[in-house]
């Protein structure tokens, strides 16, 4: 019912601006017309009147040389408005770094955004086994310890309408499909305040994750750090302690800067 009154008031052009502009994140930074249409199936006519508005606007850019197209400065600006997220990252980015010196694996910062784990803010480790992640992506959150801390924050009846939409599609032979059991796991985070991502949405890649709490006690945001599976398995414990204690020290700091209301 929630998706045809969606459908109902969906403008198909819009549709596929959002579409467009979203690919810049997903395939990469440059793209031309004919890679833009042919990864979205789109008319090519079509997507070029589309990319000329965009770039017209400021949205994109076309590199006259090469004739890609970019994200513009105009994204970049509303950007930059997006609070609370923008207050959010800069509070937590030293700390995120102290911890990133300290265990020299990688860090993720990340919100829930449409139902998703979208991430505001990585740092990498310096190890020769990294992990594959961009500023921007969102995950589905039933599966990755971000997304999970974030959704054990929510009301059940908030949750089952995420699940609702967005499904739980299954990534590893680990990932969560059942909402019965999903609840079972979130009702655990909220106990011990911390997720473990156990290669749910990727093999040989686990994480420990917490949340960031605002003065009012509730959940703005999430840390993780992500492991491959032998290093994670060798210092689990020491692993969470170090998530644990880096976000409740990133939410004294929120919560001494005043509440920060979440979107």
């Amino acid at each position: 019912m929630k998706t045809l009154e969606k459908d109902k008031y969906k403008i198909k052009v819009l549709d596929k601006v959002f579409k467009i502009l979203e690919l810049f994140d997903k395939k990469g930074r440059e793209l031309t017309v004919t890679q833009i249409h042919g990864l979205l199936g789109l008319n090519k006519a079509s997507t070029f009147r589309i990319l000329k508005n965009l770039e017209d606007a400021g949205y994109l850019e076309k590199d006259p040389d090469t004739l890609k197209y970019k994200l513009g400065l105009r994204i970049y600006y509303l950007g930059s408005l997006a609070e609370p997220h923008t207050t959010i990252k800069k509070i937590a980015r030293p700390l995120l770094e102290k911890l990133n010196e300290k265990c020299n694996e990688t860090i993720h910062l990340a919100v829930l955004h449409h139902g998703q784990a979208l991430y505001l803010d990585k740092i990498e480790g310096n190890r020769t086994i990294r992990v594959i992640t961009r500023v921007g992506t969102a995950l589905p959150a039933h599966c990755s310890g971000v997304g999970k801390v974030l959704l054990a924050a929510l009301s059940e009846k908030t949750l089952d309408e995420i699940i609702r939409e967005r499904g739980l599609p299954r990534f590893t032979n680990n990932t969560i499909t059942d909402l019965g059991a999903l609840k079972t796991e979130l009702a655990k985070i909220r106990k011990r305040e911390y997720a473990i991502d156990d290669e749910e949405i990727e093999e040989g890649l686990k994480c420990a994750a917490a949340p960031l709490c605002d003065s009012g006690g509730r959940v703005v945001a999430a840390i993780s750090m992500s492991v491959p599976r032998e290093r994670f398995d060798k210092e689990t414990s020491g692993f969470i302690s170090m998530v644990k204690k880096t976000a409740q020290e990133t939410s004294q700091t929120i919560r001494r800067r005043g509440a920060i209301e979440p979107s």
